[in-house]
């Protein structure tokens, strides 16, 4: 399940920084809002074959199939196929054509995302589900852009399965995706946390039982959260990463989150950069792939600025100046950085 906390940070997943977060879907990372969508029938002219690092095949037929995991070195192979179409679609990402955009999801992707799933799911606390990436999928292929806060928002949050239980030790961003169906992530002021009880429908919700995705704890009990572009009004509780906003002429309120902008365009809070694109100086500007020169105020999509030149993410050991030069996400006090595995003990 997905992070309930005390303190608002994204969680960047799928892709590179997300362009609906200043600061975790994530979303991811970023990463909220969970539309039932099923995975979609397939006949002999849905397969669609993707290779995963060891070389094995995965077929739409796989991803289909109930309570199958896919291979977590597969996810970026495979998940490319489910955001590029969406990310073209709605602007979410700084690129011309799709061609660019799986050059760049598959290098971000894979440099800054992939090693912590692989490394959580080699532990046993995640799974990469195959129905959930088929619904994802289909959900994107249809959803309006403005009711997608987030990349792992919707049916695109069943892709990954927590597989730890209540009580079990929790962190921020991909670590919040630990705890299992029947619990959720509490971080607390230390950055660490753990899994809490979900509480069922009619029972009371606290700092110990937290309500579902799509609910919020009011006066003791679970409420239905109030979706994008629903009315809305100063009782209700939008959908994680949305507002109660007015319309400026009609004076009508809705559930509405940030905007999307484009290159070049101004940009703060409420006005996002697009994927491949950080907010600099008031304007969306664009950030380098590997081997391309790089400023350090600006940066890298996928790797680190160092000498002027994007190069690859450091593994464990490596030199670095901040959590965003290592792979692992963290850059210990020793300036090397850290290894990959639980961020909370």
């Amino acid at each position: 399940m997905r992070v309930i906390s005390l303190l608002v940070f994204c969680i960047s997943v799928a892709c590179a920084s997300d362009p609906a977060s200043v600061a975790t879907d994530v979303a991811a990372g970023s990463v909220d809002v969970p539309p039932d969508v099923a995975s979609p029938e397939v006949d002999e002219s849905d397969v669609v074959t993707v290779n995963d690092a060891a070389g094995d095949d995965v077929t739409i037929e796989d991803v289909t199939a109930p309570d199958e995991f896919l291979p977590a070195s597969s996810y970026c192979e495979t998940a490319v196929d489910a955001f590029c179409p969406y990310y073209l679609r709605c602007g979410r990402m700084a690129v011309p054509d799709e061609a660019t955009c799986r050059a760049v999801f598959l290098e971000t992707c894979n440099a800054r995302y992939e090693p912590v799933y692989a490394d959580f799911a080699a532990r046993g606390s995640l799974a990469l589900s195959a129905q959930g990436v088929a619904a994802c999928q289909a959900h994107l292929a249809v959803v309006a852009c403005d009711a997608q806060l987030g990349d792992l928002d919707g049916p695109c949050g069943s892709m990954w399965l927590g597989q730890a239980p209540a009580g079990a030790p929790c962190g921020p961003g991909i670590e919040s995706l630990i705890c299992d169906e029947t619990s959720t992530c509490r971080i607390d002021l230390s950055f660490c946390g753990q899994c809490v009880a979900l509480a069922l429908p009619g029972e009371v919700c606290d700092l110990d039982h937290r309500c579902p995705d799509d609910g919020a704890c009011v006066e003791g009990a679970c409420v239905p959260r109030v979706q994008t572009a629903e009315p809305c009004d100063e009782a209700s509780v939008c959908e994680a990463g949305a507002g109660c906003v007015a319309d400026p002429v009609s004076g009508e309120t809705h559930c509405l989150g940030p905007t999307i902008v484009a290159l070049g365009e101004s940009c703060d809070g409420e006005r996002r950069c697009p994927y491949k694109s950080v907010c600099s100086g008031g304007t969306c500007k664009a950030t380098s792939l590997l081997g391309e020169a790089c400023t350090p105020a600006i940066g890298c999509a996928s790797g680190s600025c160092t000498d002027d030149t994007c190069v690859p993410l450091g593994g464990t050991g490596a030199p670095c100046h901040t959590s965003l030069d290592c792979v692992s996400g963290r850059c210990a006090a020793t300036k090397t950085c850290a290894p990959l595995g639980p961020a909370c003990p």
